[in-house]
C-alpha cells in the first residue's frame, strides 16, 4: 500500500519540486551550501518520479545559491528587526523559516491553494508562522500582514516566481506591496529576455518562463519610490561553492553581459 503523498499541482506551481530536490540532494553533501534535512524527509514521503527532472548540476547548484544569497538578506533584516515580519510570497515547499527562525520572528507563507495544501501535509502552523492562501497578486491578505507589523518594515521574498509571470503583473505586485508595506523591502530575483527563450527550466515540465529584463536598474524607473539597495549574482559567493559550476560554465558567466543575465535584487518601497 502506497502511504506516499501525491502531487497535484498546476503548471508553474509545479516547478517548486525543483528547488526541492536541489536541498534535497545538497543535504547528501558534507560541504554543502545549504544544510536542509526537512527537505530529504519531503522527497522521500513524496510520490514523484523525481528522475523524470532529469537536471543538470548547474540547475541544482543554482538552485542552492540562490536560495543561501535569499537567506543571507533573511539574516540581515532580522539583525535590524528580531521582532521582524517576513513574507514569502509563492513559498511552495520552502524551508527558510526552519533554517533562520530566531524565536522571534513572525513569519508568512503565501501560495496558492493547491501548494498550501501539499505545505500542510509537510509544515505546521504556529503562532509565529502562519499560511496565506493567496495569489501574491491579490492584495486581500495585505490587512492580514499590517495588522501583524504594526508598522515595522517587512521583508517580502519571491524566489523563482517572478520569471513565469507577465511584466504588467510584476508591476502590478511592485505596485501593490508600495501602496500598502511603503517602508518595506523586496528580495526577489529576475533574469534576463535572453534567458526567458531558453526552452523550459527542465525539459520535462511545461512551465515557460515569460517576464525578463534586460537592465535590473530598470525597475527604478517603473517608479521613483523603487530603490534598488543591493544586486547580487551567483559570483557573489565564495569560491569554494563557485567551484561547484562546471568549468564551462565558470568562464561563460566570467563575461559581464553573461554574468549580468541572471541576478538578485533587494528593492526598498520608500
Amino acid at each position: 500500500m502506497n502511504t506516499k503523498t501525491l502531487i497535484d499541482l498546476g503548471t508553474i506551481q509545479e516547478t517548486l519540486l525543483i528547488t526541492l530536490w536541489a536541498r534535497a540532494e545538497e543535504f547528501k553533501r558534507s560541504d554543502s551550501i545549504i544544510s536542509d534535512r526537512h527537505s530529504a524527509e519531503i522527497i522521500s514521503a513524496i510520490d514523484y518520479d523525481f528522475t523524470r527532472l532529469n537536471p543538470s548540476n548547474s540547475t541544482q547548484v543554482s538552485c542552492c545559491l540562490r536560495g543561501w544569497l535569499m537567506d543571507n538578506w533573511v539574516k540581515d533584516y532580522l539583525e535590524r528587526y528580531p521582532f521582524g515580519v517576513v513574507v514569502e510570497l509563492g513559498a511552495g515547499l520552502d524551508t527558510r523559516f526552519e533554517r533562520l527562525d530566531n524565536g522571534t520572528v513572525r513569519w508568512f507563507d503565501l501560495d496558492l491553494p493547491d501548494t498550501i495544501a501539499l505545505r500542510q501535509q509537510f509544515f505546521t502552523e504556529t503562532e509565529r508562522r502562519k499560511f496565506i492562501t493567496a495569489s501574491a497578486l491579490d492584495t486581500d491578505w495585505c490587512d492580514l500582514v499590517k495588522e501583524v507589523a504594526s508598522g515595522q518594515p517587512c521583508l517580502f521574498i519571491t524566489e523563482g516566481v517572478l520569471m513565469y509571470l507577465a511584466e504588467e503583473q510584476v508591476k502590478q505586485l511592485f505596485a501593490n506591496l508600495l501602496q500598502h508595506f511603503s517602508g518595506s523591502q523586496l528580495a526577489f530575483d529576475s533574469m534576463s529576455p535572453f534567458l526567458t527563450k531558453r526552452e523550459a527550466p527542465l525539459k520535462n515540465m511545461s512551465a515557460r518562463f515569460n517576464w525578463g529584463i534586460a537592465d535590473i536598474k530598470e525597475i527604478e524607473a517603473w517608479n521613483s519610490s523603487y530603490k534598488l539597495l543591493e544586486v547580487k549574482s551567483y559570483w557573489n559567493a565564495p569560491e569554494q561553492y563557485l567551484r561547484r559550476f562546471s568549468w564551462f560554465n565558470r568562464l561563460f558567466f566570467s563575461l559581464p553581459w553573461f554574468r549580468n543575465s541572471y541576478r538578485l535584487a533587494l528593492v526598498n518601497f520608500v
